[in-house]
């Protein structure tokens, strides 16, 4: 039987970090679909088609065959459902993503206890790194090499430093 997973987030932009979580979690499972949140209440600086185009380049040139990202709006599990997921995959850097991680994992637990929680710590190296992190580096015209896939690097900075 194939294991599937979903990984869930706004991803605005993908970073090192991520994709470090979405290789790992490809090892685990069959298939992984990267759910790029469709939040129109949100401002992004790429568009959710972008967001979602971007991650699939990355993971093509980082050789992950077994991840699709599409762009979602609403509840994790019902997505994670629609995709007959087993798990939803969490990324974790530190001691506040596992608080705020741990809420919605039980919260999902009651929606759907038939969809488990993986919690992928991030690694050592890369827990410092987030989206906003990138997006207020670049917004200063720092260079943001070793914090976002190099396939991508471009496409980011050059958004980020117009804004």
């Amino acid at each position: 039987m194939m294991k599937t997973a979903v990984c869930t987030g706004s991803f605005d932009p993908v970073t090192l970090g991520h994709m470090d979580i979405f290789r790992r979690a490809a090892g685990l499972f069959d298939m992984i679909y990267v759910a790029v949140l469709a939040n129109t209440n949100k401002s992004y600086a790429f568009t959710t088609e972008e967001r979602r185009a971007m991650i699939n380049e990355a993971a093509e040139a980082a050789g992950i065959t077994n991840l699709k990202a599409e762009s979602f709006s609403g509840l994790a599990v019902d997505y994670a459902k629609e995709k007959n997921a087993c798990a939803l995959v969490r990324g974790i850097r530190n001691e506040a993503d596992f608080a705020y991680e741990s809420g919605m994992g039980l919260a999902n637990r009651r929606l759907a206890g038939d969809i488990e929680t993986v919690y992928i710590y991030a690694a050592p190296e890369l827990s410092f790194i987030s989206s906003s992190l990138v997006k207020e580096l670049a917004s200063y015209g720092r260079d943001i090499d070793g914090l976002v896939p190099d396939a991508i690097k471009n496409k980011i900075a050059e958004r980020l430093i117009k804004r």
